[in-house]
């Protein structure tokens, strides 16, 4: 995910304990069913990844907002960034919308869009993205090469190269092109042309919740967040329960593209 020189970091939003285990159960169980149709998970939730180093940490089940690359010297600089934006942006309700295959067979727990989702990754960019110093990752979260990508060796979508040279990262909420939508990766397997069952899971309404904290971790293949810098409460987290409620209504009634 880095070169010898640069760490790559994923900023994200983190489950509340119930659905984090709700997620790693569902990562255990999608696991199992690739295994047994003869093409296994890359990596399960809640479990060391499986290449990396003795006693690393687990694949944290978490919600990508943006990723770069920096220097091991400035992921400090990282996570005062995001403590900067913890400091200005309320907690999120994030609303449990549908499971899909991403278009390597990944299953993914998908969040409806909103408003308040757009809001917290422009936020997100705009304190972070320049302290990526016009650098890119080395590769995506399948393994892709992005300099081959932005360089047009690799067909993509004009969209996805146009992103990540502005960004760096192609899952922006850009006003030219929407291209953020908030998941959670819950396994990966190892056939990107295969399709796993993904009937028997908790409904995705399940998944609806607010969303209370955010961190900055290090990136292993495949999305996964093993290695964390530091996690930090929105700001409006202690904020009374009426006060929540005021909230999460507003975002469930805006509208929703």
């Amino acid at each position: 995910m880095s070169s010898p020189t640069t760490v790559t970091l994923d900023v994200v939003l983190l489950l509340p304990h119930q659905l984090r285990a709700q997620a790693v159960s569902s990562s255990a169980e999608l696991a199992r069913r690739m295994a047994d149709n003869g093409y296994p998970s890359y990596f399960r939730l809640g479990a060391a990844y499986p290449s990396g180093p003795s006693g690393s940490s687990v694949c944290e089940p978490h919600v990508s907002l943006f990723m770069l690359a920096v220097s091991p010297s400035e992921v400090p600089a990282v996570v005062d960034a995001v403590h900067t934006v913890a400091g200005t942006m309320p907690p999120l309700y994030g609303e449990g919308e549908e499971y899909r295959h991403n278009p390597q067979g990944a299953p993914e727990m998908y969040f409806r869009r909103s408003p308040a989702w757009t809001a917290l990754q422009r936020a997100v960019i705009a304190t972070v993205e320049p302290l990526r110093r016009g650098r890119l990752r080395d590769v995506g979260p399948s393994g892709e090469r992005l300099h081959d990508v932005t360089a047009h060796r690799i067909p993509a979508d004009p969209a996805v190269v146009a992103q990540l040279i502005r960004y760096g990262y192609d899952e922006v909420a850009d006003p030219d092109r929407d291209r953020f939508n908030p998941h959670v990766t819950l396994a990966w397997p190892d056939d990107p042309n295969s399709r796993i069952d993904l009937t028997g899971l908790p409904p995705a309404r399940t998944y609806s919740c607010v969303l209370s904290d955010i961190a900055v971790y290090g990136m292993s293949p495949y999305g996964t967040c093993t290695n964390g810098y530091g996690s930090f409460p929105l700001r409006a987290q202690d904020r009374s329960t009426s006060a929540v409620d005021d909230l999460v209504s507003p975002v469930l009634g805006a509208d929703r593209r």
